[in-house]
């Protein structure tokens, strides 16, 4: 392994993977792009930036031992609780430095399976490779079908009351997906010396009043909150759930609407890498993206 060996960027067929390989292209750096599944015009793009596309099951641990003497560094973009025994593969196969995403949520959540998972995986890397930098962003927003910002814009632009759940002062501080895509990059690029756990989020931190507020301009429709009390909610959905109706919100996500989720002890970062896209500039754009 050397300075000169490719870094390889697994999940390339996701907007993040994607953003950070062609970031990493994009400064003449050789990258190896992995996805389990091709996408025809994403491939094309990839391959036009000069990225090496390769098939890659992060499951697959021989695969992935064989593969770790010819890199550089890994960026591995499916979340921690899924690719921790990668990392712990690549790491024993030479590979010494590597990012990995984890959640700002972990530092927020008590006992909950889904992040417990998420922990367990994040002292496996701490402990084997304590070289390496997991990334803990917080909400992660700016692609179609991100999961939640995307899901907001649609409401709101559907509803013209919109039902909001809590008090509305928990505080949020979501980051966009190309300023953690160029996070990820500066860590193996050395722009960004650091290691162990990286907690980051975006460059404004609002309330859920001020996010929804700041959602429906970026639609440009009108519209008023409805305040919903989140116990009447909590039983409902308690109940529901119990007799396995599926539901858009479960209890664990409606137990944590009223927890604040600005960065937890955040990471020091450098100035010319601090995330630069507000909300009001990253929803507007989402919205374009989504036809809104």
């Amino acid at each position: 392994m050397t300075s000169t060996d490719p870094i390889l960027v697994a999940g390339v067929n996701r907007p993040l993977g994607a953003c950070i390989a062609l970031d990493l292209a994009g400064r003449g750096l050789k990258v190896v792009g992995t996805r389990r599944h091709p996408d025809v015009d994403l491939d094309a793009r990839m391959q036009a930036a000069g990225i090496e596309l390769a098939p890659l099951d992060l499951t697959d641990l021989t695969a992935i031992s064989a593969l770790a003497p010819q890199l550089s560094s890994v960026i591995l973009t499916p979340i921690l609780s899924i690719s921790g025994p990668a990392a712990h593969a690549f790491h024993a196969g030479g590979v010494r430095r590597g990012v990995v995403f984890s959640s700002n949520n972990v530092a927020i959540v008590g006992e909950d399976p889904v992040y417990d998972r998420l922990r367990a995986a994040e002292a496996d890397v701490l402990e084997n490779a304590p070289s390496w930098a997991i990334l803990r962003p917080t909400m992660i927003y700016g692609y179609p079908g991100d999961g939640n910002l995307s899901r907001l814009l649609r409401m709101l632009a559907r509803l013209p009351v919109f039902p909001r759940l809590g008090s509305g002062e928990a505080s949020q501080q979501p980051i966009h997906f190309e300023d953690l895509a160029r996070l990820a990059a500066a860590l193996v690029t050395g722009e960004w010396n650091a290691a162990g756990l990286l907690a980051v989020g975006g460059p404004q931190i609002l309330s859920h009043r001020e996010l929804i507020a700041t959602a429906r301009r970026a639609t440009g429709r009108g519209g008023i909150d409805l305040p919903v009390p989140l116990g009447p909610v909590r039983a409902v959905v308690s109940l529901l759930t119990r007799l396995g109706i599926k539901l858009p919100l479960s209890p664990a996500q409606l137990a944590r609407i009223d927890l604040d989720k600005a960065a937890v002890n955040p990471a020091d970062i450098p100035a010319a890498l601090c995330p630069q896209v507000m909300p009001e500039e990253g929803l507007t754009r989402l919205a374009l993206d989504l036809d809104i």
